[in-house]
């Protein structure tokens, strides 16, 4: 079915995928008792929802956004960098997806602890999902640097020397910041799990819209490399915004009780 065969597969799984965890939810909510009849809809829980949601949508939506001018300013450089960074951002991609899993996780224990009444747990929180995400990173960036040519090559069709050069320098420059971009994304999980929107969305498009505009300005002096160097540089700065933000939420002075 060729294309739409992948299109297919695609909206198969998701529907699938869709159902059982709409019958998961459905039976783990009928095994919770209750003094009345529950609501089915309620207007102000969608309020409340919503202040959560439409940031995080408008994120994803921009991110998607910025990835398609930054795929415009990469195709300026003709097919071999574009099938080099076409196989690269792939694997990038691998690391960044499992990175915000784990930071989602956070956002849940971050509201949890709230609700219950322990921020103290919210830093304990940051501070073992940081170990998390960086025992995930030490292996997936040495990986990336020691065999990326070889990991490269899985993923292109049109090998040529190019083209496996730019994948390689892609990984080679941006592996290493998986460091840094995974404390984001923790610290992005606390701060939505806090319901902290505003800032979170700060410190988001001020990583995105500096890639974007650094791919534009670098490219013209250091080539297809300055774009790769735009990730770095825009994952150090929104991380600082984001930890910053991190720091001086509600539960920064809050103090763990002494164990008996």
């Amino acid at each position: 079915m060729g294309v739409a065969g992948v299109a297919w597969a695609t909206f198969l799984c998701q529907g699938v995928s869709c159902l059982l965890a709409v019958a998961v939810v459905l039976k783990r909510l009928a095994a919770i008792k209750t003094e009345r009849k529950v609501k089915i809809f309620s207007w102000p829980l969608l309020g409340r929802i919503a202040v959560i949601a439409i940031p995080s949508i408008l994120q994803q939506s921009f991110v998607s956004v910025g990835n398609i001018v930054l795929q415009s300013v990469i195709n300026g450089f003709g097919p071999s960098v574009m099938a080099g960074y076409s196989a690269a951002v792939k694997l990038n991609n691998l690391v960044i997806t499992s990175l915000t899993t784990l930071g989602n996780g956070i956002s849940n224990f971050t509201s949890q602890n709230i609700g219950a009444g322990k921020l103290y747990r919210v830093k304990q929180g940051f501070r073992a999902g940081r170990k998390m995400v960086w025992m995930l990173c030490l292996p997936l960036t040495l990986l990336y640097l020691l065999a990326g040519r070889f990991l490269v090559y899985i993923f292109m069709e049109d090998i040529t020397g190019t083209a496996i050069d730019t994948g390689v320098m892609f990984l080679r420059i941006v592996s290493p910041f998986y460091f840094v971009i995974s404390v984001k994304l923790v610290a992005d999980g606390v701060l939505r799990g806090a319901g902290l929107m505003g800032r979170f969305m700060i410190s988001t498009f001020t990583d995105l819209i500096l890639r974007v505009a650094l791919a534009f300005l670098l490219s013209v002096p250091f080539q297809d490399t300055g774009i790769w160097c735009a990730w770095p540089v825009g994952w150090v700065l929104g991380t600082a915004l984001s930890v910053l933000f991190y720091k001086s939420g509600p539960w920064k002075d809050a103090v763990e009780p002494l164990q008996p």
